[in-house]
């Protein structure tokens, strides 16, 4: 099992990464792949989402929320 691997989902999973640890290699690195394609999918979701609430609100004010929020 890659150390590497592990670390990524034991942070990933927390306390769960129990459920895992009998799995091989294999297995761990396409779980791996999984929870990366995952969370990017997220993110690009979470971004679309951001976006789409700043063009809600009034132009005078989207700057200022904007550098308040850091996007």
């Amino acid at each position: 099992m890659r150390s590497d691997v592990r670390v990524v989902l034991r942070h990933w999973l927390g306390a769960d990464v129990r459920a895992v640890e009998g799995l091989s290699e294999e297995a761990l690195d396409e779980l791996s792949d999984v929870l990366t394609a995952a969370r990017e999918q997220q993110a690009r979701a979470l971004a679309a989402a951001s976006d789409e609430a700043l063009r809600q609100m009034p132009p005078m004010v989207r700057g200022t929320v904007s550098r308040l929020l850091g996007w």
